[in-house]
């Protein structure tokens, strides 16, 4: 088959790359709309990414399998989806023609399920978006037709797309290996999918139809891909019960800091209340015994019983160090308050420095650690 009869028959195949272009506009539609939500094209935040339907781990392991899809059509950044669609829509057009707008819809769609399988099951951990897994796919399924209907191409094209798609593939997972924050997990399952369901569906370029369901071959593509999926759906690492325990410790330190700046502004106005001789020392001592020294007790019992993800042992410890040295100085106050003994006074005044330079000690190093420790 020579050049001009190869593009011919091609083109006869599928006259327009409508399912190519319905993805690209899609996705182009979407990202458009999440950054007119956040006024920023430049990066999407996270926060939005997981709110709209972003491969979130802990949330698609719990009750959401359908993130798996629709992650698909969210991306990060305006380079993020620029690059993803100039891929798509270059390998696209050729790859739909092979296989037919169905067979390229069902191959985008399981390398891209694939590959944000292989993303949950590698290494879970941010929110994970994007149609690079399924553009991964679709350019391994290029090369499966490639490699197992050789005859179907010419040669000058057969080398052309052969260096092509052996370039992106390389170039791409070199990128993704060398550069923090890409998800090169699925890049290599959408690949795998692609391969494939790639090799599964390809036919001869002057069969009658792109892609026959019937055959064995085919439906052997669609259970190998998806026992591979249901495989790394039942061995990802579970974390539904970190992330749940992520968000209650999170949520009992927030409660934690409002009763903290509640409790502090009390003890600012009872303190301040006494300098001023505003009210007795009796009613300072009921006050301290009703509310100030119970209030701390709450929330030392509050963190003291909760449970922590790990590595947050040592944080926890240290706020209830901090919450036992607010206490125990009003504790120290109130005796001062009932027995007018100087050396009680002195105590509290020595805890509550103690409780500030534990604070200040915990600042310190929460912003070294922001700071990577330089």
């Amino acid at each position: 088959m020579n050049y001009d009869t190869f593009i011919n028959v091609l083109f006869s195949r599928v006259e327009t790359a409508a399912v190519t272009r319905a993805l690209v506009v899609a996705n182009a539609v979407i990202f458009a709309l999440l950054a007119l939500a956040c006024m920023s094209p430049l990066l999407i935040p996270s926060e939005l990414l997981i709110r709209v339907g972003g491969n979130f781990a802990p949330l698609v392991q719990k009750d959401q399998p359908w993130r798996l899809l629709t992650a698909l059509f969210l991306h990060g950044g305006l380079l993020h989806v620029g690059l993803n669609m100039l891929a798509l829509h270059q390998a696209g057009q050729v790859v739909e023609r092979l296989y037919g707008r169905l067979g390229f819809a069902v191959l985008y769609l399981v390398a891209g399920l694939l590959g944000n399988l292989a993303s949950l099951w590698w290494k879970p951990g941010p929110v994970s978006v994007g149609a690079s897994g399924a553009i991964f796919g679709v350019y391994g399924a290029l090369l499966s037709y490639l490699l197992l209907q050789r005859g179907s191409v010419p040669n000058e094209i057969f080398r052309e797309m052969r260096s092509g798609t052996l370039g992106f593939i390389g170039y791409s997972l070199f990128a993704g290996f060398s550069i923090p924050g890409i998800d090169n997990a699925a890049h290599l399952g959408g690949l795998l999918g692609g391969l494939v369901m790639g090799a599964a569906l390809a036919r001869p370029l002057v069969a009658p139809q792109p892609v026959d369901w019937r055959t064995p071959r085919a439906l052997g593509g669609l259970v190998v891909c998806a026992a591979l999926g249901a495989a790394m759906w039942l061995s990802a690492p579970q974390t539904v019960q970190r992330f749940e325990m992520d968000s209650a410790f999170n949520q009992t330190l927030q409660r934690f800091s409002l009763e903290e700046q509640e409790l502090l502004r009390e003890q600012g106005e009872l303190l301040e209340g006494l300098r001023q001789k505003q009210f007795t020392e009796l009613a300072a001592l009921e006050r301290l015994e009703r509310d100030l020294i119970p209030g701390w007790e709450r929330a030392i019992t509050q963190l003291g019983w909760r449970q922590v993800p790990p590595g947050q042992d040592m944080h926890r410890d240290e706020l209830v160090h901090y919450a036992e040295a607010r206490r125990d100085a009003l504790k120290a106050l109130a005796q001062g308050l009932e027995t007018r003994q100087p050396l009680w006074f002195e105590r509290s005044r020595t805890l509550q420095l103690q409780a500030d330079n534990i604070l200040l000690q915990m600042r310190l190093r929460r912003s070294l650690e922001a700071s990577g420790g330089r």
